[in-house]
């Protein structure tokens, strides 16, 4: 038997196998953080918005405090490229009357990166975070 000299291949080879892992791993990672602050922003945009919302003289005004305050919660979350949308259930059909139960549900619809587009693979691009958040109209309002 010949003793052959070593290559060095093991170092280049561990260098391949980290990046091969390590990529999918920091991926998987910004993914789900994105997610997570979605998340956030949108408890914080059902639940602020409603209240603001019920402490409102109009419904204009209300919706205006819902916009400005889900803004804020999305930049606040660093996030971008997120749409929102809303959707509100009263008890009453005056949503703003003393005493009515307002539910706010707050949709931001995030892009997740990172996705590859394959070949007969049809993923999302974008994941939805709901939420709903429930006030009632304080009964010493300004409004009837």
């Amino acid at each position: 038997m010949t003793a052959t000299p070593e290559r060095g291949s093991a170092s280049l080879e561990f260098i391949f196998a980290s990046v091969a892992l390590l990529v999918p791993l920091v991926a998987l990672t910004v993914t789900t953080s994105q997610i997570a602050s979605a998340t956030f922003a949108a408890t914080t945009a059902a639940r602020h918005g409603v209240r603001a919302l019920t402490r409102a003289e109009s419904t204009t005004d209300g919706w205006e405090r819902v916009r400005a305050i889900t803004s804020l919660a999305i930049d606040d979350h660093g996030l971008t490229d997120t749409t929102s949308r809303w959707e509100l259930e009263c008890s009453r059909r005056n949503c703003l009357q003393r005493g009515t139960l307002v539910s706010l549900t707050v949709h931001l619809d995030v892009p997740v990166r990172f996705v590859p587009a394959l070949p007969g693979i049809d993923l999302a691009s974008r994941v939805t975070v709901t939420r709903t958040a429930t006030a009632r109209v304080s009964l010493v309002s300004v409004n009837n």
